[in-house]
């Protein structure tokens, strides 16, 4: 899962460097030139385009931009002033970012985290299977073993009844019927 994360977050963030960043060919610096994107009036100043700088700012390399996209997954689209970067970036590039926005926001909220909640119930039902299969073998164990310790009280009470047979016929009748009498005597 976390291969895959991060696979998925690298493709995005070098998408996201690739069309929002800076371009590599262009010898001037937005974030030099104007500062901060979150102190820069739109209205009043045109030699900073807003977009160019949060551009630069936020998706200046890979692994910025890969974090930006991992806040973008988050829900937090706000800069650092807490201005909306969806919005300026919106504004700037038109349609085609909110199609774009759009359609990574779908795939990564319903897509995304949808195969991540399926492995971990999958997981879970896989476990609790295993327990309940676990739990089944326990269970025939014990009735083994008892059918076993039970087999082995029974054979020990035929034993004791064959050696009581044998010493009963070992007696001679008078002892037999002493016994009897002896054991109406204490019955009584």
């Amino acid at each position: 899962v976390l291969v895959m994360f991060g696979g998925m977050l690298y493709l995005a963030g070098l998408f996201f460097r690739l069309t929002l960043g800076p371009n590599s060919t262009s010898k001037t610096s937005f974030l030099e030139l104007c500062g901060s994107g979150d102190f820069i009036d739109p209205l009043v100043s045109s030699d900073c385009p807003l977009a160019d700088v949060y551009g630069e700012e936020y998706f200046h390399s890979v692994h910025v931009s890969m974090f930006t996209t991992f806040r973008f997954m988050l829900g937090d689209y706000s800069t650092l002033g807490g201005k909306s970067l969806v919005v300026s970036l919106s504004q700037h590039y038109g349609f085609f970012f909110n199609l774009g926005f759009g359609l990574w926001t779908i795939v990564t909220t319903f897509g995304f985290f949808n195969i991540i909640s399926a492995i971990f119930v999958d997981a879970t039902i896989t476990g609790l299977k295993h327990n309940d299969l676990k739990r089944k073998y326990v269970q025939q164990y014990e009735h083994r073993f008892v059918k076993e310790k039970l087999t082995q009280v029974m054979d020990r009470i035929r034993a004791v009844c064959d050696e009581m047979s044998e010493i009963s016929r070992a007696l001679d009748a008078s002892q037999k019927s002493a016994l009897c009498n002896n054991d109406r005597i204490f019955l009584s």
